[in-house]
């Protein structure tokens, strides 16, 4: 078949077309001959703006109308947000491909002039119509946020990103909540089409406080940040040229993500957010939501892994640590220069490898952005009245904390003096490791869960002969050093995602 020309439908608004002129820009650099038009058209959804979305008769407010127009013959193509369509498209469309995806997470805008007006009253108040927000956010916000809150008012709101934008930062509401890839997009948008809108975007967030809030608390609505590419059923031929641009991940784990809304009857009026998001070690799944019945369900886990395969423990005497509170290899001890030298940097993005990392007392200058390892070190720096920007969600230094189109800091990582060398090469060393004694023997234990690379190094000088044992941590800087000292012997080496679930994994075996 040769294709000449496509004609290309998507909504008004400019995220709309941004995303349809994405999929033009990657569709134009593999197929250059193939003429493109683009084509415009309001939804039921772009036309009533008072009723929350989680209100609205049916799913597809923002889809409905445009699939007429593609089945009507008058486009070719539409590019929509995967998390607007229905679960059921019908038989006459369906979505072909999927292209790339951004970022699935949510971002939490609270206003810099409102923070005194919070603590003062110990109330906050939130811009979201979504109820998966609602449900998700109140624990992130009462928890993770350098503020006492104890009560959250949620408000229903509409419209594009700009015009929502500028209801929030001009009103008396505190915080707002939307889907960072649409920020991420806006932001990168070609100024030739959208000349205004990145401006226009950054004078808004230059207001306000932001956190990108992690998988493991807020899972995304299914389908978030990717974008869905609907032709007419019967276009074969057309479906195989778009399949040379498919990314087959991702659209796998977009309907993996439909798939789990639809074991709870779907729809954007409920409580649900699932994702899957493979990394280098598998693809990792996080769910969260309250079912119709009121009951509620939560899971991050290794949904399909690259982990070797072993023989799991007869007797809890086997693993080690049998409780956290046996694992103590080291104490830290702060050093003092490292203070004065964080209180003077300035327009960094500051990587937090663990809560005693950033020593106490020290001054954090409100141009630099904190990004934390995981969560309990995001909660106990939040409660030192620190503001949080995001986390690697126990994932990793590897992982791409996609903060590019927020800020360009240069990053810098805080750790102790021998910590090895990681992706982040500039470092402020914080503390220095001081060796406990090893008190527990460690010859009756098969099973390790180990927190640090130091911590292992420190155990195998006593006790050489469990290299050949098995051995779970973390993914990230553990696992890489880990990796490197086992050798031949890393087959033995297993990423578990925290303490918690390798205990979870491991035990039931045991009688």
């Amino acid at each position: 078949m040769v294709l000449e020309k496509l004609n290309i439908l998507s909504r008004k608004s400019d995220l709309a077309v941004i995303q349809a002129r994405e999929f033009g820009q990657i569709l134009s650099s593999n197929f250059p001959s193939i003429k493109l038009h683009y084509i415009t058209k309001s939804t039921s959804g772009d036309k009533d703006l008072k009723t929350p979305l989680s209100e609205m008769p049916t799913e597809g407010v923002f889809t409905d109308d445009l699939r007429d127009e593609l089945i009507k013959k008058n486009c070719d193509i539409i590019i929509h947000s995967w998390k607007d369509l229905p679960l059921d498209v019908g038989s006459d469309t369906e979505v072909a491909i999927t292209l790339d995806r951004a970022d699935e997470r949510d971002l939490l805008f609270i206003k810099k002039n409102s923070t005194k007006k919070i603590n003062q009253k110990n109330s906050i108040s939130i811009f979201s119509s979504s109820p998966r927000r609602q449900y998700n956010l109140e624990n992130f916000i009462k928890s993770y946020l350098p503020f006492k809150i104890k009560n959250i008012k949620f408000e229903n709101i509409r419209g594009n990103i700009l015009t929502r934008f500028k209801k929030f930062t001009e009103g008396n509401v505190d915080g707002f909540v939307v889907a960072k890839a649409a920020i991420d997009r806006l932001l990168n948008a070609d100024q030739h089409y959208f000349p205004d809108t990145k401006k226009n975007l950054l004078s808004y967030i230059n207001e306000c406080l932001w956190s990108v809030i992690p998988l493991s608390i807020n899972p995304s609505s299914p389908g978030q940040g990717a974008l869905a590419v609907e032709i007419r059923t019967e276009d074969t031929d057309l479906k195989k040229i778009l399949s040379k641009i498919n990314n087959i991940v991702d659209y796998k784990n977009v309907t993996l993500e439909r798939d789990e809304l639809q074991k709870y009857g779907g729809g954007c009026h409920q409580k649900i957010g699932v994702s899957y998001k493979n990394t280098h070690f598998g693809k990792v799944k996080f769910s969260k939501g309250e079912k119709d019945d009121g009951s509620s369900f939560y899971e991050k886990t290794i949904y399909e892994n690259n982990n070797p395969p072993y023989v799991k423990p007869t007797s809890i005497i086997e693993i080690f640590p049998e409780h956290l509170s046996d694992y103590n290899f080291f104490k830290r001890k702060v050093i003092e220069s490292s203070v004065k030298e964080l209180s003077q940097t300035k327009d960094k993005c500051i990587w937090v490898s663990r809560q005693s990392a950033l020593p106490q007392g020290a001054s954090i200058d409100k141009s630099n952005i904190i990004w934390v390892s995981g969560l309990e070190t995001w909660k106990n720096i939040a409660e030192r009245g620190i503001w949080v920007n995001g986390s690697a969600d126990g994932l990793g230094e590897d992982i791409d904390p996609k903060t590019k189109s927020l800020t360009n800091n240069e990053w810098i990582k805080l750790t102790h003096l021998d910590a090895p060398v990681s992706r982040i090469k500039n470092v402020i060393h914080t503390y220095e490791l001081e060796k406990n004694e090893i008190s527990l023997n460690f010859e009756n234990k098969n099973y390790f869960y180990w927190m640090s690379s130091s911590a292992f190094k420190y155990a195998v000088t006593k006790y050489p002969n469990i290299l050949n044992k098995f051995h779970f941590c973390g993914p990230g800087n553990t696992y890489n050093e880990i990796k490197k000292i086992l050798g031949n012997d890393s087959k033995n080496l297993t990423i578990e995602l925290s303490y918690k679930e390798w205990k979870n994994n491991i035990l039931p075996s045991i009688d």
